[in-house]
């Protein structure tokens, strides 16, 4: 397990180190605003048609395969995008990323099959963990390449740095990591065909579906929240350097939260209640931020917030469980897909409502969302899994 771990940190950095330099690069050639926004966004869009689809690949061909090809693939991306020297190989490029965006999908199914049921959801919040380091240390290495440089800036070197990571990714989980022994056969057993479940009726299933609309407004909360911030950071009088060294403490909230917390709350609580306890913190952190949004202070209740804003990991946990064996690479994969697409039509929303009607409007809308995972969450704390789900029905002999 640690070896996914490393290899979700590494492949982090480079996913979020070309970030800052989108806006240059596009204007350079020639970008509009919009056509930088959608630079921005193009790879989580291809993302969504291309998790689900790798999540298949590694339930047929192992953790294992799956997840070096979408590496070798990141890798190649990477490097292309170093030599993209046109709005529309930019363009080209910055698509290529998103056709090998699965590797996280991957890594949290891998995380699922090899954990017992009670540490599973402290596993994945591992894997979350591994993100959001890579991609609190990427913007700054990407930063650092552009310090001074923004007006003839060359962004060979860092997206072959970029396109080095991921590389090193991909070569540590093909030599170093290990799909899921099977298990011996006893003298005399004979091997019974697994069941096959009707995947129309999987992504058919209420407790799925319902399921992968709270990891949707997970996305949605979760990228609305980064635009958000700055927004307000600005209203309080605080400086560009200011507002970036408290986002540094948000980071270390949610670290802290999917390296510690997560376990303990869910071994001791179990996913369902982790996921209502979690989201009621973050619901009335939320609303103290919005009494007290006029002072600077209220960045207190964010921090409360960020140690609570896990309650996504765990979700994708008791996703793992309402999955059939066999399937949860794909799930996994749809999952991602969800909340990418959350996290896109949050970012949007959230800009709409912040030029017309400021950044309070939003947070208000990010509450009435939270009460509607609080009461999800609720239904789902008082049904076991076993009998929630209904795809367990769907299985063909």
């Amino acid at each position: 397990m640690p070896v996914v771990l490393v290899a979700v940190l590494i492949n982090a950095i480079p996913v979020s180190l070309v970030l800052p330099m989108l806006p240059y690069l596009g204007t350079h050639y020639g970008a509009s605003a919009f056509e930088v926004s959608v630079l921005f966004t193009l790879m989580p869009l291809v993302g969504i048609v291309g998790n689900p689809l790798w999540g298949r690949v590694s339930d047929k061909l192992g953790r294992r395969t799956a997840m070096t090809f979408t590496l070798a693939g990141t890798a190649l991306a990477f490097i292309a995008f170093a030599f993209a020297n046109s709005l529309l190989a930019l363009f080209l490029t910055r698509a290529l990323q998103g056709v090998f965006h699965g590797s996280n999908s991957i890594a949290l199914a891998y995380m699922a099959e090899n954990s017992a049921p009670k540490d599973r959801a402290k596993s994945m919040g591992f894997v979350f963990g591994s993100m959001g380091a890579g991609l609190a240390i990427g913007p700054s290495l990407g930063g650092f390449f552009m310090a001074g440089h923004e007006a003839d800036f060359d962004h060979f070197l860092p997206c072959m740095v970029a396109g080095g990571l991921s590389l090193l990714a991909s070569l540590v989980v093909f030599f170093l990591m290990k799909d899921k022994a099977k298990e011996p056969l006893v003298p005399g057993q004979t091997v019974k065909p697994k069941p096959k479940a009707d995947f129309r009726a999987i992504i058919r299933s209420p407790a799925l579906l319902l399921l992968t609309t709270m990891i949707f407004a997970s996305g949605f909360k979760f990228n609305a929240e980064q635009l958000l911030y700055p927004f307000w950071g600005m209203s309080v009088g605080w400086t560009a350097s200011q507002t970036s060294y408290f986002y540094s403490l948000l980071s270390v909230g949610f670290l802290f939260a999917s390296f510690g917390a997560v376990g303990f709350f869910t071994k001791r609580f179990g996913d369902e209640k982790t996921v209502l306890l979690a989201a009621g913190v973050d619901l009335v952190s939320i609303v103290l931020f919005i009494t007290f949004c006029g002072s600077q202070y209220a960045f207190g209740f964010l921090m409360v917030a960020s140690f609570a804003a896990p309650w996504g990991t765990v979700l994708s946990s008791v996703i793992s469980r309402h999955a059939p064996e066999g399937y949860i690479g794909v799930i996994q994969g749809i999952t991602t897909s969800t909340q990418l697409a959350g996290r896109i039509v949050g970012t949007l929303i959230a800009g709409a409502l912040i030029q017309n009607f400021g950044f309070r409007a939003m947070y208000g809308v990010i509450a009435v969302l939270m009460l509607f995972i609080i009461g999800q969450a609720w239904r789902f704390a008082r049904v076991p899994a076993t009998t929630a789900t209904g795809v367990q029905n769907a299985a063909k002999p």
